[in-house]
């Protein structure tokens, strides 16, 4: 049997991933319909979720968002009661960001979900598939972990050339 080239492995690799992160999309995209909240909204969502008190430039930088497009999205989830600003105690011109009970629910409510949808399709799977998945999901972490996230950088627009005039 001829082995496998190594680039079709990595976009075998690659196309599986996609077609495997993608599961959740439909449970995420109806929570945020029923929210009324955008993707970059749900993201500064689990981060002060996870980082409470964090305050709003630290947020911007690990959104890599200027300060005021994070404030303009932070205004946007405070109007929906998800999302509150304080000054801080020590630093009055720190901002810290809590998340308010409806918050704290919408981010429980989104992890519960996807909890249950995948111990559902967990069931499907064997104990030696399970352990397969965990360790492959281990070594894809690991790899990552050695490597500096990519960062995306858009194309200059070009503009059409100019007729050449004789």
């Amino acid at each position: 049997m001829a082995a496998i080239p190594r680039d079709q492995l990595t976009a075998d690799a690659a196309s599986a991933y996609a077609r495997a992160s993608r599961l959740l999309d439909p449970l995420r995209l109806q929570v945020w319909e029923d929210l009324g909240i955008t993707f970059p909204q749900l993201r500064i969502l689990f981060l002060v979720h996870h980082r409470p008190g964090r305050d709003l430039r630290s947020l911007a930088d690990r959104l890599s968002i200027g300060t005021s497009a994070a404030s303009q999205q932070v205004e946007r989830l405070v109007e929906r009661a998800l999302l509150t600003r304080r000054e801080d105690t020590e630093d009055r011109r720190r901002i810290c960001l809590e998340l308010t009970p409806r918050g704290i629910e919408a981010v429980e409510s989104i992890s519960g979900v996807s909890r249950e949808y995948l111990s559902t399709l967990f069931a499907n799977l064997t104990d030696d598939q399970l352990q397969t998945l965990t360790g492959s999901l281990r070594l894809l972490i690991e790899a990552a972990a050695s490597i500096a996230p990519p960062q995306f950088t858009p194309e200059p627009a070009t503009t059409p050339a100019a007729p050449a005039t004789t």
